[in-house]
């Protein structure tokens, strides 16, 4: 049973649906026409034309009664849901969790999955977050596997106030593997123990995938 109350865009107010839109990226109306357009998928019966009825197939018709509630609802948890899946926290962090958001929606995992085969602005901005959410994988991983983060310096048990330079070897490589493909044949094996083993000098790992990735950044500025 679903945890959510029908709702309309009137009792909602511009204010609450403008502000999701701004973090979700993507507008209600654009979400509300995808579901009225999906009508036509349903099979035609004697409530086909009624503008009150769930079973409606025809998309030109002007939604009322319980049908306006259902269509307008869905809209509004679709928002809702992306905005929390795009948008940042209270914390201003990205978490990207889909689960989360579906889960405070009050939406559930099948749910979002036939959404997301019917639906296809729905799951276009999915498909969009999720592209987000990868490359931002991928540049906290350079970061740390390149240019390194600094972790508190600690002395017998005690913060030192200090901080020293840490890198992490095996993002550098596997990050590497995600951009030289002659690096992905030869240089590296995975061991029965599940460790890495490569006879690649670290350093010129880091120089190398640094230069990859100017040479990306270089060609997607061209290309804009």
């Amino acid at each position: 049973m679903a945890k959510y109350e029908l709702i309309t865009f009137e009792e909602l107010g511009a204010d609450t649906v403008a502000y999701h839109e701004e973090r979700a990226g993507v507008r209600y109306h654009d979400l509300l026409a995808d579901i009225v357009a999906s009508r036509a998928r349903l099979e035609e019966s004697s409530s086909s034309n009624l503008p009150n009825s769930v079973a409606c197939t025809d998309p030109t018709v002007r939604a009322e009664g319980n049908l306006k509630k259902r269509e307008e609802t869905r809209a509004w948890l679709m928002l809702q849901i992306i905005s929390d899946y795009r948008g940042p926290n209270d914390k201003g962090e990205h978490l990207y969790s889909l689960s989360a958001a579906y889960r405070k929606a009050g939406v559930s995992a099948i749910t979002i999955t036939r959404w997301r085969e019917v639906y296809q602005v729905f799951n276009s901005v999915i498909d969009s977050i999720q592209a987000e959410m990868v490359e931002t994988l991928r540049n906290e991983a350079y970061r740390r596997a390149a240019i390194g983060h600094d972790e508190p310096l600690v002395h017998q048990g005690y913060k030192t106030g200090e901080t020293v330079k840490k890198f992490s070897d095996t993002l550098l490589q596997f990050t590497l593997m995600g951009y030289d493909a002659k690096f992905r044949r030869q240089d590296v094996n995975m061991n029965h123990s599940g460790s890495v083993e490569t006879n690649v000098n670290i350093e010129g790992l880091r120089d190398r995938l640094a230069e990859r990735l100017k040479a990306k950044a270089r060609s997607e500025a061209d290309d804009n």
